[in-house]
């Protein structure tokens, strides 16, 4: 039988992970809601399949099993670390345990993990209805921020500054986490940074990257308008951030594998915001890692999630340069138009152009990163020239959208 990976999700941000299954000579098992996701249409065989139902997963393990010789279960850019735990657990192949899972994918639980062990945290509670909200913001006190317990892409998550906005910031929370219930935290201020950490077959922990992630700086909404890598912060805040982040990972139990934490700098130090048990998303792992160093991240994973020692040369530079990810943000609305493409891809800097919506989709205001349209992704020599490339190529791409009349 040939040996096989099973990959949980095939959107644009898993295609990267697809080509380099087939180098290590896996066939590759894709699963997702959507028959016609991006990389679902380059898998040996797509499986439609919610990338949320893990016990779904474990049936459709029994299967391919039956026909393949499964040596993983893998993710890369999305938030289904359970899936995957519980899969693999399942097929007796490496991962981590689903409670480890668990404490990554549902934040309220992330919170008392750091609590135990003593990693800071801002005031917070999970809470169920209004009424306890209200009750808890009198001790937390405001600005709040309110989430949804286990979604992503801060779906569910609005900056509150008063009494009048709870109840219906609460409501958006629960609406989009899966156990009806929110989490009230107190709000950090400064600059925001994505950390990951990688621990081999071994268990050993290697430091692998940081990037800097700007976000919009007024409004209730945490929309992030992309990302710089590497980080501009110097090697003693680095190591701060590598060692909160191992720190964070063995509080949830991780010690297998890649571990991500969303961290923020504030006057008192780093503080992590969320983490979970996968590879960056946002394009981060997938191309602006490559670019910017020549390092492997996603094979570097994989190997482990087969079965395969850790391979240092995907870790280890190949060059030094900067390399950014920025957002473009068209009027809300209807697309009536896209064009430039090509003109985009053209410009000094500019490596690759990624449209999530076309003619005729539907824009919604941007309340969460989720609805974040098309990027740019750009090279540069030092870190000004990259940005300012993603940027301009990012103002070229004409995304012209007309109201919505339905």
């Amino acid at each position: 039988m040939h040996n096989a990976v099973l990959i949980v999700c095939g959107g644009l941000l898993q295609v990267p992970a697809v080509p380099i299954a087939r180098e290590l000579g896996l066939k590759v098992v894709i699963t997702d809601a959507r028959a016609d996701a991006p990389a679902m249409t380059l898998a040996d065989e797509p499986v439609v399949l919610d990338i949320y139902d893990a016990p779904g997963h474990m049936k459709l393990v029994d299967e391919l099993k039956k026909r393949y010789n499964l040596r993983g279960v893998f993710a890369e850019g999305a938030d289904v670390e359970v899936t995957v735990a519980a899969a693999a657990q399942h097929a007796g192949v490496p991962g981590i345990t689903v409670e480890a899972a668990m404490n990554t994918k549902n934040k309220a639980r992330m919170r008392a993990c750091f609590d135990r062990s003593g990693i800071p945290n801002p005031p917070w509670a999970e809470v169920d209805t209004c009424e306890a909200g209200l009750k808890a913001a009198e001790s937390l006190g405001f600005p709040l921020v309110v989430k949804a317990v286990d979604n992503s892409a801060s779906r569910g998550t609005t900056r509150v500054n008063d009494i009048d906005s709870l109840g219906p910031a609460i409501e958006i929370a629960k609406a989009n986490s899966t156990n009806r219930t929110a989490l009230l935290e107190g709000c950090y201020r400064g600059e925001e940074q994505s950390v990951e950490i990688l621990f081999d077959e071994r268990g050993c922990c290697h430091h692998l990257n940081i990037v800097d992630r700007p976000f919009a700086s007024d409004g209730n909404y945490a929309i992030e308008l992309g990302h710089i890598n590497p980080t501009r912060l110097g090697p003693a805040e680095r190591e701060q951030l590598f060692a909160l982040t191992e720190q964070a990972a063995e509080a949830t139990g991780v010690r297998f594998g890649v571990f991500k934490a969303d961290t923020i700098w504030t006057n008192g130090g780093p503080r992590i915001l969320e983490v979970t048990a996968r590879l960056s998303g946002g394009f981060d792992c997938q191309y602006t890692t490559p670019l910017s160093s020549g390092r492997n991240f996603i094979r570097a994973a994989m190997r482990l999630a087969v079965g395969l020692p850790l391979d240092l040369n995907d870790l280890e530079h190949k060059w030094r340069k900067h390399a950014a990810a920025w957002v473009a943000f068209p009027k809300p609305g209807k697309v009536a138009r896209i064009d430039g493409m090509d003109r985009v891809l053209r410009l000094p800097g500019v490596k690759e152009v990624f449209l999530r919506v076309r003619v005729g989709d539907v824009i919604q205001p941007y309340h969460d990163c989720a609805a974040r349209p098309a990027f740019v992704i750009a090279v540069g020599d030092t870190r000004e020239e990259a940005v300012r490339s993603a940027q301009v190529g990012m103002e070229a791409l004409v995304i012209e959208t007309e109201p919505d009349e339905t």
